[in-house]
């Protein structure tokens, strides 16, 4: 077992991540304010700590090894951590309040600010929440790299249980959307085959896509190629012209309120996707990261009452 001992610093593993992202021994000497050879000797001192090579060197280039990507992983975690602890703690000395980073993709932003809300209201005087958002991909890497302490998103395909602490919160089904005065405007429900001729809708980016492209094609229907939209309003306004009809997540029509647009569940088949909590499974950076992780899971738990 490898044994490491205070010779390892964050100057090495900054060392490390600085290489890696500039694939240059001069340029990251540069950006660290060192010299090459200091560089060159905190890349070796890592090395031979955790007893395996980092990086390829050649004449022309150099380049990560796969030990050496695993490595960057953590360290960049590590690092992340670190930045946002110091951050945090000459923020909680000057202000009181500890800083809690919470992502969420767009589609649950709305109940996800709706719960920090309500959590503010009760511990606004010990706690400062950021809330981001961003596709699905980003937060795991977000979470992964230790830029935020938690997120709502999509339960990973296979997600791994030793680092990440997953919880279920609720199904988040697909809908049709269309404009009153379109005919299936009037259905309680659609069956997917009761789309085939219309101009279908839907984002072209993120996980929706994938999500709802195989559906589409299972049935021998096909998203639009004439209009293209990554933004739920954008999506909104095409439908409510009625120059195509729309599939989006039902998150998104939670809180619509508009007497143009009729929303639909999907049906034959029912696709649903797995909204969770998600944040790595180790030591909290703060009693109040943990408080505010149990308060919103138990708030968001109760979401499918609220829509």
């Amino acid at each position: 077992m490898i044994k490491l001992n205070n010779k390892v610093t964050l100057r090495h593993l900054q060392a490390l991540a600085t290489l890696a992202s500039t694939n240059s021994f001069s340029r990251a000497a540069e950006e660290l304010s060192v010299t090459q050879p200091a560089l060159s000797a905190s890349i070796k001192q890592l090395e031979n700590q955790l007893g395996t090579k980092l990086f390829d060197r050649t004449t022309h280039q150099i380049g990560l090894t796969a030990q050496g990507a695993v490595v960057l992983e953590y360290a960049r975690h590590l690092l992340n951590t670190a930045a946002n602890t110091f951050n945090d703690i000459q923020h909680v000395i000057g202000t009181g309040r500890h800083r809690i980073r919470i992502g969420a993709i767009p589609s649950a932003v709305t109940l996800t600010a709706a719960v920090i809300a309500r959590y503010n209201a009760a511990h606004d005087e010990h706690v400062e929440i950021m809330l981001s958002d961003m596709p699905n991909d980003a937060l795991l890497a977000a979470l992964h790299t230790g830029k935020l302490d938690f997120c709502v998103g999509i339960k990973p395909p296979d997600p791994d249980a030793a680092s990440l602490d997953t919880v279920t919160l609720f199904e988040d089904e697909l809908v049709l959307i269309v404009s009153r005065e379109h005919p299936l405007a009037g259905s309680k429900e659609v069956h997917w085959r009761q789309m085939a001729g219309e101009e279908i809708v839907l984002f072209t980016q993120g996980s929706v896509w994938e999500f709802a492209s195989a559906a589409l094609l299972q049935h021998g229907l096909s998203s639009s190629k004439r209009y293209q939209v990554v933004h739920s309003e954008s999506l909104y306004g095409v439908v409510r012209s009625g120059i195509a009809i729309g599939i989006m997540p039902s998150l998104y029509t939670s809180y619509l309120r508009d007497d143009t647009l009729h929303v639909a569940p999907l049906r034959f088949p029912t696709l649903k996707r797995k909204i969770v909590l998600m944040r790595r499974n180790e030591v909290s950076r703060s009693e109040w990261t943990d408080h505010c992780f149990r308060e919103l899971r138990n708030d968001l738990k109760q979401a499918n009452h609220w829509f």
